[in-house]
């Protein structure tokens, strides 16, 4: 598992029907969990794909999505959030 004093580590979805693939970055934090970041797209395009939620957006690291106490956590709430959130957006498009 990896966790604490490892820096920071990549989460990726992958889905083999539409061949759509993404990813985020989770960051250990000083609070003793992970922020997970999304920077898949540049950041205005984040402003207006995330603009009317209530998401943290770093200029550096991209939209804080979630923050999680592990890896496989962090992995669960991502292909959540891809299916639940990202995808539904982008499908809007």
């Amino acid at each position: 598992m990896i966790e604490e004093n490892y820096g920071h580590w990549h989460l990726d979805f992958y889905c083999d029907e539409s061949e759509f693939y993404t990813s985020a970055t989770g960051f250990w934090n000083e609070e003793g969990s992970w922020d997970v970041f999304f920077n898949e797209y540049s950041n205005d395009e984040l402003y207006k794909l995330f603009g009317g939620f209530n998401y943290e957006m770093d200029e550096d690291f991209g939209l804080l999505i979630f923050k999680a106490k592990d890896y496989d956590e962090a992995h669960d709430k991502f292909v959540k959030w891809v299916e639940d959130v990202l995808l539904p957006l982008l499908n809007k498009k």
